[in-house]
């Protein structure tokens, strides 16, 4: 048996989110609700709970080591789950402040409780390993990239994975990060990423309309033979 096979014979637990175990996670938890901006966790604490997203989206603040470099991510109902890998980490604080972007809906249990049951349910634990894995292969090949990348390079890596995650059933989708998050994420100034914007559009790799940023199917083609020429 191939490699190809045997990961199609478990393709099915791939996922892991409220609505992968909502079966049991409703007679453990607490539903809770959050106005935009508002804060769920803090970094520091300890990961007494595991939170898992019914609905909207959850923005995360990381800090390195030097105390100035930082970088947003988005927790959602797909990937929607806080608290897991401090837990499966077994490390006592939690790594990131994460506050609710939009309303947010979710479901909070106690730590104790999903760890227990994610230890005896081997489905649970394949579905984890695809998760923690797939953050681990993302973050390890972003590093890589962004250490050869130069400014406007790492503009057009982040488009095209901006375009691959938002891309749904159109080839042209509408750019709405801020500069300022932009460059959180990938690690320059606000400055490049603005001079970077204006650059692409001289090139024609993104539109602009009414002052805001599109980018259509073949334009993402053309970044892509940029970056991996």
């Amino acid at each position: 048996m191939n490699l190809e096979r045997m990961w199609e014979k478990y393709s099915a637990e791939t996922e892991f989110n409220y609505w992968t175990i909502s079966k049991w996670i409703e007679g453990y938890g607490t539903r809770l609700k959050y106005d935009p901006n508002t804060v769920i966790i803090s970094r520091g604490d300890f990961p007494q709970y595991v939170y898992f997203l019914v609905d909207g989206i959850a923005l995360g603040l990381r800090d390195y080591e030097d105390g100035k470099d930082y970088s947003y991510f988005q927790v959602d109902k797909l990937n929607g789950n806080i608290g897991l890998l401090e837990v499966l980490a077994r490390k006592d604080k939690y790594v990131a402040t994460i506050t609710s972007l939009t309303k947010v809906e979710l479901i909070r249990i106690d730590s104790t409780i999903v760890y227990e049951q994610i230890m005896s349910d081997l489905s649970l634990l394949r579905r984890c390993s695809v998760l923690l894995a797939e953050d681990l292969y993302n973050r390890s090949g972003n590093d890589g990239i962004f250490y050869h990348f130069k400014g406007i390079d790492r503009v057009r890596y982040y488009i095209i994975r901006y375009y691959e995650t938002n891309r749904i059933n159109t080839e042209t989708i509408q750019l709405k990060e801020h500069y300022n998050d932009i460059a959180n994420q990938i690690g320059v100034s606000v400055r490049t990423v603005g001079r970077s914007m204006k650059q692409l559009k001289e090139l024609s790799e993104i539109s602009s309309k009414q002052r805001r940023l599109f980018v259509s199917y073949e334009q993402y083609k053309k970044m892509n033979q940029h970056i991996y020429r």
